[in-house]
């Protein structure tokens, strides 16, 4: 007998076979009534995930004042150990999404000149094995419009910036108002907006509201940094002022100033907030009860859909000898 008759012959039997027949039907009616309950749920969880539709979203910023890494702040860094000057702040930062700080100062590799305390140059440099040190910790944005940014000129400047982007950090803002002013980031849903304003090169303001104008439709949230004001003065200047109405004008939902080593006064202007100094964060500046005192700032940002709700708390911080940290009633 031929393969062929074979296989003839095996067809003609089980298609005659009355069990194979009736053990078809049963799977084929059992698959149809399944299949029947089972479809309403799953065109359910089709439309549940259907694009366009957003679920409620949350984010926390911590804004710091102004971060020296020179002088005396260097020595006692060189002395105690990176860890253990900001380990009085370490949850704060790291509860953070997004922490930013006011980098007073440029990443280099040259030596110091007032790691001495003599000199009266206010010429900073950074270690660079510092920037890493401040990812780690959980910085993630560093502010570079200031003049001591501008402290080993161009190259120093371009030296920051690489030593920054290459710890995995971000920056923003010049000291001249020309370049590279915001940086943008986007984490759990909401995109945020960062733009720097430099007061006393007194150039290139322009730009500045220029680069506000093109971020405002690109973001959820849109913070200006000013490095601005007289030092150790808490109040505004009338020029602060108009400044910070035109930033909110122009599309910021927060001014948060720098620069007077102090903190500084708080205004609402049209219901947006405007802190005109945040004082210091990390600073040798030990000559004042207010110099020695900074404010951490922290941002909640809630999103639902088109709605975005900000809310502010301030966490005292105290900066002296010991390092810096959190201020609490019971501690020093």
């Amino acid at each position: 007998m031929s393969g062929k008759e074979n296989n003839s012959m095996n067809k003609k039997e089980k298609g005659s076979n009355p069990f194979v027949i009736a053990t078809l039907a049963i799977v084929i009616f059992s698959a149809v009534i399944f299949y029947g309950f089972y479809q309403p749920y799953r065109l359910h969880m089709s439309f549940k995930q259907t694009e366009g539709v957003t679920e409620p979203a949350s984010l926390k910023i911590l804004v710091v004042g102004d971060m020296m890494l020179d002088r005396n702040v260097r020595n006692l860094i060189n002395q105690m150990g990176f860890e253990k000057f900001f380990s009085g702040v370490k949850n704060l930062v790291q509860d953070a999404d997004i922490a930013v700080a006011n980098l007073e100062g440029a990443f280099t590799p040259y030596p110091s000149f007032t790691s001495d305390l003599k000199t009266k140059v206010l010429q900073f440099t950074f270690d660079p094995a510092l920037a890493p040190a401040l990812a780690d910790l959980g910085f993630d944005v560093l502010g570079l419009a200031n003049n001591h940014s501008w402290n080993y000129g161009r190259e120093g400047l371009e030296m920051t910036r690489r030593y920054i982007g290459s710890s995995g950090m971000f920056y923003y803002g010049d000291p001249n108002n020309s370049s590279e002013l915001s940086t943008v980031i986007t984490k759990n849903g909401i995109t945020v907006g960062f733009v720097g304003f430099h007061e006393f090169h007194y150039i290139n303001f322009d730009k500045v509201f220029l680069e506000i104008a093109r971020l405002r439709p690109l973001v959820d949230v849109l913070i200006v940094s000013p490095h601005w004001g007289v030092e150790y003065d808490m109040k505004p200047t009338e020029k602060m002022v108009q400044w910070a109405h035109q930033f909110i004008d122009d599309g910021a939902d927060a001014v948060i100033g720098a620069h007077s080593h102090i903190v500084g006064d708080v205004e609402t202007y049209k219901g947006k907030k405007i802190y005109y100094s945040l004082g210091n964060f990390a600073f040798d500046q030990y000559f004042s009860k207010e110099t020695m005192e900074g404010l951490g700032l922290v941002i909640t940002v809630n999103k639902n859909g088109d709605e975005i709700d900000l809310g502010y708390a301030g966490v005292p911080i105290k900066v002296d000898r010991e390092g810096t940290r959190v201020a609490t009633s019971t501690g020093p």
